[in-house]
Parts: C-alpha cells; structure tokens; sequence
C-alpha cells in the first residue's frame, strides 16, 4: 500500500475517534512498512505567497465542500519528522487566489496556512475543496519547510471520482473541470501518470459524511 493510504486506516492523536479499533493491526502494519515513493516535486506556480499564517482553519469566508486534510512527514527511512513546516495555498470554489493582483484579491488571505508537525510528524487544516482554472487539474499546493530551507515544494491531487461528486455542488458553478493530465501545464512533461498518481491524496468521509483528505509525505 502506498505511503498516502495510510491515513485513511490511522487513528492519528487528533481524529482518533473517527476510525475503528479493529483495524488497529492493519495500522501498524502499514506504520511500520517502508517501501513507498519518495514524495515528487511539482514546480511552486504563480500564487506562492509567504503571509506567515500559523493556523489550522484557512476557509476564512470561502464556500464550498468542507475537507479537513490531514499530513505525516517521514525521512526515507520512515522515521517521522517533528517540527517541519507545512505551506499549503489553494484556489476558491471559482479558482481564484487570494492576495493577488491580477486575481483582484489583494490583502485578502483565504484558504493559505502553515502549520507545524507534531513528535509524530503529523498537521492538519480544516478547508474547503478546490475549484479548478484553465490548463490544471484540481490540485492543492504545498512547500515543506525544515531547519529553515524548502525540502519540497509540490501538488496533491485527488481522483476524478471525488472531483464530479464534489462539483454537482451548485456552489462550483463551473461544473466538473475538463482539464486532462496530457494537458495540465504542469503535468504533460510526464511521460507516464507516475508522478501524478503518487501524489493523489486519499479522501474517504468520517462517520458524519464530512470529507477527510490524507497524505504521507515522504522526504528524501
């Protein structure tokens, strides 16, 4: 199983409750296998901005379909990794960036945070599920930041069969997104779906229907 299962199986310290006990050896199997991908890079884009926001919930005003997305950060061998910084940034419902210009956002902060690993190596960020723009597939962004200098800078992506669920909502008015792999601008230099496929985060729902978005992030 690769290394961005394991969290839809983990009873992790802050959503414990939302799994079941007997699945309990299934996790420490999974915790203590170490033959997964070390997580790819994807380029940083056009919307990076540092606004130094320490927080857990980056929905501020923003609609959309809750997700709470959850990280564990290991080394190559495994061993998690406390105390690196995790940058995510992501567009709205409509595919726009905040604190930017041309996006006619400036000042605003919505839907960007950092948040710190814990002696497990594990963050989380309550958000809502992206919407999409011209020439990329649905994705989120994210740098890792450890002693200070970027280890990672990359994307998660999330399967097609959660995206048109997702988008039926009225509030993602643009409907499903029609943007291929072979056509995404940062993807269609692959010459197979190798990268793309490592990082899809795996997205089940907690007992309440409420989307949960999980990956283990593997530094070399």
């Amino acid at each position: 199983m690769n290394r961005n299962k394991f969290l839809s199986l983990t009873g992790l310290s802050f959503i414990g409750s939302l799994f079941f006990s007997s699945r309990k050896k299934e996790v420490a199997d999974l915790l203590t296998a170490c033959n997964d991908p070390i997580t790819p890079p994807v380029p940083v884009g056009p919307y990076y901005k540092d606004e130094k926001l320490n927080r857990i919930n980056i929905i501020e005003d923003k609609k959309g379909t809750p997700i709470d997305y959850l990280f564990k950060v290991e080394d190559k061998d495994c061993k998690p990794i406390e105390g690196a910084i995790i940058d995510i940034w992501q567009c709205d419902n409509d595919g726009h960036y905040s604190d930017f210009e041309n996006e006619h956002t400036i000042n605003q902060t919505w839907l960007r945070g950092y948040q710190v690993t814990n002696k497990n190596g594990e963050c989380r960020f309550k958000s809502v599920f992206p919407g999409w723009y011209t020439n990329r597939i649905t994705h989120v962004h994210a740098k890792v930041h450890i002693n200070n200098q970027d280890v990672l800078i990359t994307n998660f992506f999330f399967t097609k069969a959660i995206e048109n669920e997702v988008y039926k909502d009225p509030i993602y008015s643009k409907g499903p997104n029609p943007t291929t792999l072979a056509q995404d601008y940062e993807l269609r230099v692959d010459k197979d779906t190798k990268r793309h496929d490592t990082l899809l985060m795996n997205v089940t729902k907690d007992k309440n229907g409420n989307l949960i978005g999980s990956y283990k992030i593997a530094i070399a």
